[in-house]
């Protein structure tokens, strides 16, 4: 019986994959945060789905309270817009993308939160995955890029277990 649920399983979440377009999904960054890229109005857009702080990023006193702080409560600082400045990071759109000329391209809008600025660019299909995502100045004549992978759907089940886990936990009355 297990096996026949677990295989019943995998063909649902194979029929899933095959209904979705190949830059769907869960991407962890170079930097090890994590976007998902989900059809939107404007063609496809990507959201800070988690945030990790990386070691050298930041200042010693700037570490410390990155530290101290929960995923909820980084905010836009950097954008350029003072009025923008108050938005959460955590679910922040940082990709708006549309089909390019080739089918494994999205080109776009990409904004970066490290130093509050919006760029046009491009997310390429290497593999299934694994996507390149470069943002360019100068008219697209200079471009830089950093490689995402895909986050495996059985890590993001067994985070998603985890935290209904521990939320159950918290809500249990102490005895």
């Amino acid at each position: 019986m297990r096996l026949a649920a677990t295989m019943l399983f995998a063909a649902c979440g194979a029929a899933a994959a095959s209904a979705q377009t190949p830059i769907e999904g869960v991407w962890r960054t170079a930097l090890l945060s994590e976007v998902t890229i989900a059809v939107c109005p404007e063609g496809y857009c990507g959201y800070l789905s988690r945030i990790v702080v990386p070691e050298g990023m930041l200042s010693g006193a700037e570490a410390e309270a990155a530290a101290a702080m929960a995923p909820e409560d980084f905010f836009d600082y950097r954008n350029k817009d003072p009025e923008l400045r108050d938005r959460p990071m955590l679910g922040l759109q940082i990709l708006t993308l549309w089909q390019g000329n080739q089918p494994y391209i999205f080109d776009g809008e990409i904004y970066n939160p490290e130093d509050g600025n919006t760029y046009s660019g491009y997310v390429e299909m290497i593999g299934p995955d694994t996507a390149r995502l470069n943002g360019c100045v100068l008219f697209n004549v200079v471009c830089r890029g950093e490689e995402w992978t895909r986050v495996p759907a059985e890590e993001l089940e067994a985070r998603a277990a985890a935290e209904a886990e521990a939320e159950t936990a918290d809500a249990a009355p102490a005895q």
